[in-house]
């Protein structure tokens, strides 16, 4: 069973014996899609309750209520998608790279070997068109893209890259 060094959003850096194994559990969309609602839930069901303490027009009101009922169940739903996702081991994805210390390789998701471990260094990258880096694994033959950061993966939805080309680099040195 591997152990988790670092997750970080929908990616782990996992530590299994001599593997170094790298998985994306995808929740960037699910993550979005939860903050997004949570925060239609809140402000539909504010103005709903505002309108109707102040005596303001009730159909509207209840209107706005329910809205906001309705996005804090996909919210609610939302989440808990995401904790069952996280609740499955680390295993039973497929991995996204593969650092095998042992034989000094970097595998991709398929197990082809893409470079030696000794040739490869992990980096934060700026993306054209994107505020937000992706994490790389640069090897001699090019730059093995990791995690893809887009807007949404910073800030509230899933944390952003945190510290994981620093895990990784430590991870794969030890």
């Amino acid at each position: 069973m591997p152990r988790i060094l670092r997750e970080v959003g929908g990616l782990v850096i996992a530590e299994d014996g001599p593997l170094v194994i790298v998985v994306d559990r995808g929740n960037g969309p699910p993550a979005i899609a939860a903050f997004v609602t949570g925060v239609i839930a809140l402000v539909f069901g504010g103005f709903g309750a505002v309108s109707l303490i102040a005596n303001g027009c009730a159909w509207l009101g209840v209107a706005f209520v329910a809205a906001g009922v309705v996005a804090a169940v996909v919210t609610s739903a939302t989440v808990r998608h995401i904790r069952r996702k996280r609740s499955i081991p680390v295993d039973q994805y497929r991995p996204v790279a593969v650092f095998d210390r042992a034989a000094r390789t970097f595998r991709d998701a398929d197990g082809t070997v893409v470079a030696p471990l000794d040739a490869v260094t992990f980096h934060r990258q700026m993306q054209v068109g994107s505020s937000s880096p992706k994490l790389i694994a640069q090897t001699p033959s090019g730059a093995y893209v990791l995690l893809r950061g887009n807007p949404f993966t910073g800030g509230p939805f899933t944390g952003g890259l945190g510290d994981l080309d620093t895990v990784l680099a430590a991870a794969v040195a030890a």
